[in-house]
């Protein structure tokens, strides 16, 4: 077996979760292939790099020089790579642009539409990935950019706030909250709620969160789930209620479920684009003023937002 950085990746994590499920959800494998490549290297290298029992995942001595090899050998290539984009001043071929599918569809699909038509040559490249991945292709340097529905905290990264977006508090028909509309937070203390998990994109369940904590409510979470269309069908079902942003309400004739109006900026998303300085940056740099040339003068509401 070739040990390239996939397998170098893949080790670096185990190593940081020492647990199977969650390294496999982490590199986006499942738990069996991640086992079987596991075993052919250890196959390959002749050594155990982790003890293993029913309960436990240990490294090994020649897990540990590993773990540490891969670490060196992941960093150089990451330093080469930021060295030899830095020779140029211009990033050879199209901006690729990431965006996560909890951003606003309807403004991101608008955003692409113009690009299209009068970005300057050779243009942008429009990425779809989950939110953490973005994270990682941005700091891999193999996006200029990225939009994401929070914040990345992260030192390295530059970001501006775009536009923000409040969220409606979403029930089946048959609970009777909308008598309460505005909604406030503190009449849900005790209702079981649907919501994304933190996997799903770890910068809105944060900023989400945080938003919560400072109003004194903790959302009961009785399931999570990975997208808004689930937490919109697990809510008509009457599993919980859920959160959505305006502009991911359904069209106007669905009796099934209450979409019910929040104080203004309760619950809301911020939404941001980010990058790393290098090169290309003059291009990046347009894209940016691009972007933001395009936000709406307030936060954006589909045509299902007057059910709210």
């Amino acid at each position: 077996m070739i040990i390239n950085e996939r397998i170098l990746r893949l080790i670096v994590t185990l190593s940081e979760e020492l647990h199977f499920g969650r390294a496999a959800a982490a590199l986006h494998l499942s738990q069996p292939a991640l086992s079987g490549t596991l075993k052919s290297l250890e196959r390959d290298l002749g050594v155990r790099i982790f003890h293993r029992t029913s309960r436990n995942v240990e490294l090994t001595e020649a897990g540990r020089v590993l773990v540490a090899e891969a670490r060196r050998l992941i960093q150089e290539s990451e330093r080469a790579v930021s060295l030899v984009r830095g020779c140029s001043p211009e990033v050879l071929g199209p901006l690729r642009i990431g965006y996560p599918a909890t951003m606003n569809i309807h403004w991101m699909a608008a955003l692409v539409a113009h690009a299209r038509n009068g970005f300057p040559a050779p243009g942008v490249e429009f990425v779809s990935s989950e939110a953490a991945g973005l994270r990682d292709e941005l700091a891999k340097r193999t996006l200029q950019a990225a939009f994401f529905a929070g914040a990345p905290r992260d030192p390295d990264f530059h970001s501006v706030k775009l536009f923000r977006e409040d969220f409606c508090a979403v029930a089946a028909s048959n609970r009777p909250l909308d008598r309460y509309a505005p909604l406030e937070l503190f009449r849900l203390r005790d209702e079981p709620v649907v919501w994304l998990c933190r996997e799903a994109d770890p910068f809105l369940y944060d900023s989400f969160m945080d938003l919560c904590a400072v109003q004194g409510y903790r959302p009961m979470i009785a399931q999570q789930v990975r997208t808004f269309g689930e937490c919109l069908q697990f809510a008509r079902e009457g599993l919980g209620i859920t959160f959505l942003p305006y502009s991911m309400m359904p069209a106007r004739g669905d009796d099934s479920v209450k979409f019910i109006s929040m104080a203004q900026g309760a619950l809301h998303v911020q939404y941001t684009l980010a990058w790393i300085k290098s090169s290309g940056a003059d291009r990046v740099d347009r894209f940016i003023k691009f972007a933001q040339e395009r936000v709406p003068g307030k936060s954006p509401r589909s045509p299902a937002a007057a059910a709210c």
